[in-house]
This record gives C-alpha cells, sequence and structure tokens, in this order.
C-alpha cells in the first residue's frame, strides 16, 4: 500500500547512529558568544580539542580530536551553532542539548527528534531548552 509522504518520517542520522552504536553527527543552537567555554565544555567528554582553523571572515571555527570535529559558527540572532561530528558521548541533539543548557546556563535549541514524534522532521519546530525547562517552538 502506498503511504502518502505525509505519513512516512524519516529517520534521522543521529537515531541511525545511535541504534547502531556508530558515530554521530548532532547539532545544536547555544545562545552564548563564549566560544572557549562551549569548547572547555565539550572536551570534558570528548578529549582534547585543538583548533585547525583559524578565525575567518566567515566566523567558522574548527577543533578536531583523532576522531571528533566539533564546527562552532555564529549566528546572527546571537546563537552559535555547535556541531559535533564523529562522536557517541550524546545519543541525540536533545541530550547534547540538554548538557550544553545544563553546564553552560544558557538557552539552546535543537532538533526535536524522536523525542517528540508529533513534530514532522520536515517542520521549523524546535526544541528550546532553558534550565529545567523544555518548550516546543517555531525558529527560523
Amino acid at each position: 500500500m502506498p503511504y502518502a509522504a505525509s505519513q512516512l518520517r524519516l529517520p534521522l542520522t543521529s537515531t541511525l547512529g545511535a541504534m547502531k552504536n556508530e558515530p554521530l553527527d548532532i547539532e545544536v543552537y547555544a545562545k552564548t558568544g563564549d566560544t572557549g567555554a562551549v569548547i572547555s565544555l565539550l572536551s570534558k567528554n570528548l578529549g582534547p580539542l585543538a583548533a585547525s582553523t583559524s578565525p575567518s571572515e566567515v566566523q567558522l571555527e574548527i577543533y578536531e580530536s583523532a576522531s571528533v570535529s566539533v564546527v562552532l559558527q555564529p549566528r546572527k540572532d546571537s546563537f552559535l551553532s555547535v556541531w559535533v561530528r564523529g562522536s557517541n558521548a550524546w545519543p541525540s541533539c536533545p541530550a547534547l542539548g540538554r548538557y550544553l543548557a545544563r553546564e553552560l546556563r544558557c538557552t539552546v535549541r535543537c532538533d526535536p527528534e524522536h523525542e517528540f514524534p508529533e513534530v514532522s522532521p520536515h517542520s521549523n519546530v524546535f526544541l528550546e531548552i532553558e534550565g529545567d525547562q523544555e518548550r516546543l517552538i517555531p525558529w527560523g
């Protein structure tokens, strides 16, 4: 029986990786301008991260360890894109988001992923985490 496109829910990269215990690519957006604090905090779980690029006009910073990359890029709305590639330290975007929100004491937004199956993976709805409060918001 054919399915309408709205009936299909494709698994997200981080969900697939978590199911197979493979390294993940996950991204969250933290409302902070302190990239040093983000790298310091992530290093506690990922090991030492060394800068592999110097700051440039696009303000893209890449940090690497043996098998993990962290890419930081500020957005115009005061949020910092935090993209972790090749790690199993967090099983999902919400897990990394909760960790950063708690430890950095900042607002974090991320894809709600499988924790909120009612949210289409193609929508502009994000999970906003602030302290121990979470809510779904339209963003972008």
